[in-house]
């Protein structure tokens, strides 16, 4: 019998993934030791004394709910075939800059809204909910667009008037914003500035610094971030837009993974029901 360990470390190449989830069962299978291992577990009351019914499914001698490996992940009430979903998962988290919505439809062969769908979805999964970021982040402060080292503290700002309220918010006082001159920093006022001890300053060469902003590669994360939606994207709303930077947090923070590791690591975070109306939430003052 083939373990998960053994599928994963066969794909190579997207034919290899096409080879080992060609079909429903074997993605099943997959999917059962993926989560469960050699004991299925109820996932209504969380008893592990369960039988295999003829049809796949399972019910749970406590409770007496019959269910499917489905239920309570991503996949559950899906109508689409799981290795349509597997295939998805795998385009999107090893293609350098992503995929768009248009080629995966013509990869998968459904409609460009059915791949949009699946592309949000699996969006959902790339952020890991055990990152957490402070309320607030102190000291020398580098806004993306001029260079920085370090992990990245993501906020997204979806208008240059709206910088303000989000440094108060933010940054705590008596911290160094360093930044170039871009219209979007220009917006903070001389007083505020002053607020913050920052310094004005025509740019920050990456190799060398500037009073004591820590040196460092240019741009490791925004760089690659604005050419995934620039080149692939085009457009990104700004209600999803958080989306797209924790995708490219994802490929940052697997970069040194293969192909096949990048893939199991989404794998581990199926366990989650996401509803529609948190991949399309609603935007305030639109219809329904």
């Amino acid at each position: 019998m083939q373990t998960n360990k053994t599928i994963v470390a066969g794909l190579k190449s997207g034919k290899d993934f096409s080879h080992w989830f060609d079909t429903e069962q074997k993605c099943l299978d997959y999917l059962v030791r993926k989560r469960w291992g050699d004991t299925p577990v109820c996932p209504y009351c969380g008893c592990k004394k369960v039988y295999k019914k003829k049809d796949g499914r399972y019910i749970c001698s406590h409770c007496k709910k019959t269910f499917s490996v489905l239920v309570g992940t991503m996949f559950q009430s899906t109508k689409l075939p799981l290795f349509l979903w597997f295939r998805a998962i795998h385009m999107l988290v090893n293609n350098k800059q992503g995929i768009s919505s248009c080629q995966l439809a013509r990869e998968l062969k459904v409609t460009q809204k059915t791949a949009w769908f699946m592309l949000q979805k699996i969006r959902v999964l790339l952020r890991d909910e055990k990152d957490t970021y402070p309320d607030k982040v102190e000291g020398v402060i580098v806004p993306a667009g001029t260079g920085q080292s370090g992990p990245p503290y993501v906020r997204v700002v979806d208008h240059p008037l709206r910088l303000h309220p989000s440094v108060e918010r933010f940054v705590r006082p008596n911290s160094r914003i360093y930044s170039d001159l871009i219209f979007n920093y220009q917006t903070l006022s001389e007083s505020e500035w002053e607020k913050y001890h920052s310094e004005d300053s025509p740019g920050i060469d990456p190799a060398t610094g500037l009073n004591g902003v820590p040196k460092g590669v240019t741009d490791p994360f925004w760089t690659p971030l604005k050419r995934m939606v620039m080149g692939v994207y085009h457009y990104v709303s700004a209600a999803l837009f958080h989306r797209y930077v924790f995708e490219a947090l994802f490929r940052r923070s697997t970069n040194r993974y293969s192909d096949e590791a990048r893939v199991d690591r989404v794998m581990e975070r199926i366990g989650k029901v996401v509803p529609y109306y948190v991949v399309r939430p609603k935007v305030p003052g639109t219809a329904a």
